[in-house]
């Protein structure tokens, strides 16, 4: 089955219990950003899904936890083995969702499948301490223990990545996860889920859907913690809503770099390495170059490096010979025009 047909299939479904059952949600268009034609369709998970999902995750939990720290070890490496058997599909399914180029996504790939087998094995050895005594004896132990039911808010810019890096740590310490992806990058995270066939039913889950699915699951007493990646604002309701139970929250918001360029550097190298800072999966990175410091003394020459490499990259559809992809939505696009805007409005020359 190809990519366009298997977006149609995954259409409307959520992931709940090891398996892929149509949502009674209001459903959701889903676009392709290069060509803007409608690739399918999510769904706004109900409030009755979620709590499911929660409650399945509970008893999960519970048993996954009463597993030998080995054997957990073991299923995490099948999710690996999984996710690079199906590298192929995910990475096409992601540049047709989410823009970034064909390369651009398998690379993302074979970083979340490195990020399981970490995570397996950290987690067959980390399971606590044994301290010499303070006192004769006295014996003394750490044992690390799980929180129990983890909610993970993906971004669109990784979907996968980060997921891997919050779902392979949180299962890895013995926890259950659900899920909630950005409703931009939803149809290739529930293909995704298909890689994790080998967890116990329940373990990891998926519910879709925008900001009311996400607000459910962040403030539902049952989630013991959270992991958010996303925006200053959102970041900040996230923050606020957990800190009325203190429940711990691990909150990733979005950057503003710099990229420093001193008279000792190379100019053309530091322009090219400025260029994938700024240009690496169309800007949409936390850690992309979004304000360049130029030393007086290399400005000019700098300017025209970067012009110059900026004018090389091969831009268009990701499934092409290209560098850069489209931006992931219209909303992301007319934001940067207008910064781009109010920065020509307040002198700014465009180079």
């Amino acid at each position: 089955m190809d990519v366009i047909a298997r977006h149609r299939t995954r259409s409307r479904q959520i992931y709940i219990d090891g398996t892929f059952r149509p949502s009674a949600g209001q459903p959701i268009p889903v676009l392709n950003p290069e060509t803007e034609e409608v690739i399918g369709e999510i769904a706004e998970a109900t409030p009755a899904e979620i709590e499911e999902a929660i409650e399945l995750a509970l008893a999960a939990q519970k048993a996954w936890w009463a597993r030998a720290a080995a054997e957990r070890a073991d299923i995490m490496h099948e999710v690996t083995r999984a996710t690079r058997e199906m590298s192929a599909v995910l990475a096409e399914s992601l540049t047709r969702e989410q823009g970034k180029t064909y390369k651009e996504a398998m690379d993302e790939i074979g970083w979340c499948a490195s990020a399981m087998s970490y995570y397996a094995e950290i987690s067959r050895q980390e399971g606590g301490r044994v301290h010499g005594p303070s006192a004769p004896g006295q014996l003394h132990l750490t044992l690390k223990e799980p929180l129990g039911v983890v909610a993970a808010i993906i971004p669109f810019n990784y979907p996968y990545l980060l997921l891997f890096w919050q779902v392979a740590a949180a299962v890895g310490a013995g926890n259950a996860v659900v899920i909630k992806p950005s409703d931009l990058t939803s149809l290739s995270t529930l293909l995704l889920m298909e890689a994790f066939a080998a967890l116990p039913p329940g373990l990891v889950q998926c519910v879709t859907g925008r900001g009311e699915a996400g607000r459910r699951l962040v403030a539902h007493d049952a989630i013991a913690g959270v992991a958010f990646t996303g925006s200053v604002a959102t970041a900040q309701s996230v923050a606020a809503e957990c800190a009325k139970s203190f429940k711990p929250a691990l909150i990733e918001a979005s950057g503003n770099d710099p990229f420093i360029v001193m008279p000792s550097a190379p100019v053309a190298i530091a322009a090219r390495g400025c260029a994938f800072a700024a240009f690496l999966n169309a800007g949409q990175v936390c850690t992309s170059a979004e304000r360049i410091y130029v030393h007086e003394s290399v400005h000019d020459s700098f300017v025209r490096e970067l012009v110059t490499t900026a004018k090389s990259l091969r831009i268009g559809n990701g499934l092409g010979k290209v560098d850069m992809g489209p931006m992931v939505s219209d909303r992301e696009r007319d934001r940067y025009e207008r910064i781009l805007g109010r920065a020509i409005q307040e002198g700014a020359k465009v180079a």
